[in-house]
C-alpha cells in the first residue's frame, strides 16, 4: 500500500493507495494533530510527502518518506529559471500536476495560509510565481500587531457596501486586496507569457475567490485534491 502527504501549515491530506490502484481513502486532519500512527506505516511500501512544516521533517525522516523535491521533479519539470533550492514543496507539486495534466502555459493559485502561485510555460519551464498572505493571515497580523483590532472570521462574501464598521472594514481591507491582487498578478502573468493561461484555484480557501466577479471566468477549480495529485503523479 502507498501513502502520499500533503503536510501544510494548517491541515495535513492523506492519500492511501490499496495495491493495484483500486481504491482511494483521503482524510484531512489539523497538522498540530497530525501523527504517524494515522498512517499505519507498518502497512505501508511507500510514502511520498510535501511539507512546509519544519518540525516534521525528522518525522518523515524516520518513515523514510520520499520528499518533494526540484530533483525529484526535474525529469517532469524544468526549473533552471529559478533558484529552486528555497521553492516550497507544496508549490513543487503544483507545478508537476499542471506540467502532467494542464494544457500549458498554465497557473496554479493556492489559496491556504498563504495564497501561491505558480507559473509554468508551454516548454514545461517553471517560471516562477508570488506568495502573498491568505485572508487568515493578513486577518491575524491587523490583529497581532495592533493593540485595539479585533480577528475577525471569514465570510463567504464581501460586505454589500464600503466598510461601516470596524469588523466590515477589516473585511474589505483584507478580502478585497486578496481579490485584487489575484486579479493583479493573474494580469501580470499574461503579460508575461503573452497569452491567457490555463489557470486553477485550488486550496481551501478558493471557493471564495471563485465567486468573486473581479475573478469570474479566470480560474477553473482544481477541486480540494490538486496538491495531492501531483505527489502522486511525481512519484507514481
Amino acid at each position: 500500500m502507498r501513502c502520499y502527504l500533503n503536510i501544510g501549515n494548517t491541515h495535513t491530506q492523506i492519500l492511501r493507495i490499496e495495491p493495484g490502484g483500486g481504491l482511494n481513502l483521503l482524510g484531512t486532519v489539523a497538522t498540530d494533530e497530525f501523527s504517524p500512527e494515522m498512517i499505519h506505516p507498518d502497512e505501508l511500501s511507500f510514502i511520498g510527502a510535501a511539507c512546509v512544516v519544519e518540525r516534521l521533517f525528522p518525522v518523515l525522516a524516520d518513515l523514510n518518506a520520499h520528499l518533494v523535491t526540484p530533483e525529484a521533479a526535474s525529469k517532469i519539470v524544468d526549473f533552471s529559471l529559478v533558484d529552486a533550492s528555497t521553492l516550497g514543496q507544496d508549490r513543487i507539486a503544483n507545478a508537476v500536476y499542471l506540467t502532467k495534466r494542464a494544457i500549458l502555459p498554465a497557473v496554479s493559485i493556492d489559496f491556504g495560509t498563504c495564497i501561491t502561485m505558480e507559473v509554468v510555460d508551454d516548454r514545461r519551464r517553471f517560471l516562477g510565481g508570488a506568495i502573498f498572505p491568505g485572508r487568515t493571515l493578513a486577518r491575524r497580523a491587523l490583529n497581532l500587531y495592533t493593540s485595539k483590532l479585533p480577528f475577525v472570521e471569514l465570510a463567504d462574501n464581501l460586505p454589500p457596501n464600503m466598510g461601516t464598521n470596524t469588523a466590515d472594514a477589516i473585511r474589505m481591507g483584507t478580502d478585497a486586496a486578496a481579490i485584487d491582487a489575484v486579479a493583479g498578478s493573474l494580469a501580470r502573468v499574461e503579460r508575461t507569457l503573452g497569452r491567457r493561461p490555463t489557470v486553477y484555484a485550488c486550496g481551501g480557501d478558493r471557493a471564495f475567490f471563485l465567486r468573486a466577479p473581479e475573478l469570474a471566468g479566470r480560474m477553473s477549480d482544481g477541486k480540494d485534491n490538486f496538491t495531492l495529485r501531483g505527489i502522486e503523479l511525481l512519484f507514481s
